[in-house]
């Protein structure tokens, strides 16, 4: 049992758990320079984010100036997974709070995931790295199941794989894919106001707009209170 109000919560990872971008955006300048393409700085890593690593590639490419064939795009996301995987830590630290405040909800009874749009094998490496995998049931990748975010079969999935109901489950996450599979699967959503958006989040339709990650315990109880509410 949960002294929650929400005994389900389902997170996003780069940009809610985790700020990952240096170390994103070194792997992915790594293969522009050996294409003979100018590299990214970290504020344009950071626009880029969001959709995961293949995206992120083409998006690159794109800017660049080079629009990538299905083919190229697979064969390049693949060797961009191969350099990230080889060191995914150096630079990535979980956001302020969130050590704290996962012990927390989970020590009160919450069981808890990630759904990210990152592939799975190098999600679950970051987060044993960072020691944050002990906090967590299980991880939902693209690569997981046939769907992804902002599919809500991601996160309907990965309830179902963990056992979990989602009657009193939540999303946290910092774009609008988390917002349109949170809604999608029929749950609050809780947007963060520091991830990897281009959009401002208090524009996304989530329930509560979080701005400290040590605060959302509180969220969930307020959020609850305005369910009661309706």
């Amino acid at each position: 049992m949960t002294s929650l109000p929400f005994d389900t919560i389902v997170f996003d990872l780069d940009g809610t758990l985790i700020d990952s971008a240096l170390d994103v955006g070194l792997a992915v300048n790594r293969v522009l320079q050996e294409e003979g393409l100018p590299q990214m700085d970290e504020a344009i890593a950071r626009s880029l984010m969001g959709e995961g690593g293949k995206v992120m590639v083409a998006r690159a490419f794109a800017k660049a100036g080079r629009k990538l064939e299905e083919a190229a795009l697979n064969a390049l996301t693949r060797r961009f997974i191969g350099y990230y995987k080889d060191n995914p830590v150096a630079h990535t630290l979980p956001y302020p709070g969130v050590p704290e405040t996962l012990q927390q909800l989970q020590r009160d009874g919450a069981r808890m995931a990630v759904c990210t749009n990152k592939f799975e094998g190098p999600a679950r490496q970051i987060l044993v790295a960072l020691d944050l995998m002990r906090f967590l049931d299980d991880v939902a990748g693209a690569d997981t199941f046939a769907v992804r975010k902002p599919d809500p079969g991601h996160v309907t999935q990965l309830a179902a794989r963990m056992g979990a109901s989602l009657r009193h489950a939540v999303m946290v996450g910092d774009s609008m894919h988390d917002v349109h599979a949170g809604h999608g699967a029929k749950i609050p959503v809780v947007a963060v106001s520091w991830g990897y958006t281009v959009q401002a989040p208090a524009t996304f339709g989530a329930e509560i707009l979080l701005e400290r990650f040590a605060d959302l315990p509180q969220a969930l109880v307020e959020l609850a209170r305005q369910r009661q509410a309706v």
